[in-house]
């Protein structure tokens, strides 16, 4: 997740990646998602993530999920993170941080390198993830607290 003035406190691996719109042969190198919004204002920020599964894909999105949950669980900066879904294959994460330093951390962390995973995200979405850089204006959250998985109805 990387598109910003800030880019320079990337590895350079990561500065390589340029998203593209679409899974066309001629963008190959298409990291799996697209970055919409800027990151040059102060205070806390968050990501909204779009995602859309292939038919017959729903489960893997949903395990992608799980996967990033994991890994958040190991980033001390990361706030308030929840997977999220809306139909049969539309699925979105939501994630807020206390400032663009710790939403940084968590792009090269464990739970943002999880859309480094190319192949994946090719195989099971049906077009990029859309990821959503957000200033958080107002809210209400406690950072560090699990919630427990809902029952399936």
């Amino acid at each position: 997740m990387v598109e910003s003035k800030s880019q320079k406190t990337y590895p350079a691996n990561l500065r390589a990646i340029t998203p593209a719109a679409d899974w066309s042969e001629d963008s190959r190198s298409h990291p799996g998602f697209r970055i919409h919004g800027t990151d040059d204002n102060p205070g806390p920020k968050a990501y909204y993530i779009h995602l859309e599964a292939k038919p017959g894909k729903e489960e893997l999105v949903a395990e992608f999920l799980k996967d990033i949950n994991k890994g958040v669980h190991q980033e001390p900066g990361t706030g308030p993170w929840f997977g999220l879904r809306y139909s049969q294959t539309t699925f979105a994460i939501f994630e807020a941080f206390s400032s663009s330093e710790t939403r940084h951390d968590h792009d090269v962390g464990p739970g943002g390198r999880n859309f480094l995973r190319v192949d994946l995200l090719k195989d099971m979405l049906a077009y990029p993830a859309q990821i959503h850089r957000l200033d958080v204006l107002h809210g209400k959250g406690e950072f560090g607290k699990e919630l427990l998985p809902l029952p399936k109805l």
